[in-house]
């Protein structure tokens, strides 16, 4: 199978905390004729390594929640409940980052990592892409704050009966997309009450 798109030009646009990347490229169509070019801005997009963590003795999850820059033009509580993500440092494996994070964002040592699924969450304006797992951990009592202070991170943590975890997900609770399919492939493949 022969590439089915010509990359014209990439030259990057801005090169912060993100990279912007404008990209003038065309692909073929189905008939098998190509579009003319077509110039898009294209976020450089992270490579993310999420955890759901999951302690399957005691039936509980640990979720966090932290404020999201991204929610401020909306009218909700800007600190949304999540799974643990984070991005893949250079030369890192998912994998590895996975149990780094989780260890970072929580507090809580991964005893077993299982692949969930790797996805594109944003594939019309993005290059990101993200390494879904769920993470055999050890929860606790109460709550903690973690996260990293040279990253800015302030981090509340805590554990979740899977029921409430369930009623906070049929009650529209998580407004993250990542800990939405997290919570959907567990519900549908771990926990199926």
């Amino acid at each position: 199978m022969g590439t089915k798109f010509k990359i014209i030009n990439k030259k990057n646009i801005y090169d912060g905390f993100f990279k912007m990347h404008e990209v003038t490229l065309k692909y073929q169509k189905y008939d098998g004729s190509w579009t003319n070019n077509i110039k898009r801005e294209l976020f450089g997009g992270a490579q993310v390594s999420a955890v759901l963590p999951y302690d399957p003795i005691k039936k509980e999850i640990v979720l966090i929640q932290q404020f999201r820059p991204g929610t401020i033009s909306k009218n909700f509580d800007h600190y949304l409940n999540e799974i643990v993500a984070g991005i893949i440092d250079k030369g890192e494996d998912p994998e590895s980052a996975a149990v780094r994070e989780c260890l970072e964002e929580t507090g809580c040592k991964v005893k077993k990592l299982i692949p969930i699924q790797g996805y594109f969450p944003a594939p019309g304006s993005s290059e990101s892409f993200y390494y879904l797992y769920l993470g055999e951990v050890e929860t606790f009592k109460g709550s903690r704050i973690m996260g990293m202070e040279n990253e800015n991170e302030d981090i509340f943590v805590k554990s979740y009966k899977i029921e409430d975890v369930k009623e906070k997900m049929q009650n529209g609770k998580f407004l993250n997309g990542l800990t939405l399919i997290a919570l959907q492939w567990f519900f549908l493949n771990i926990y199926k009450n």
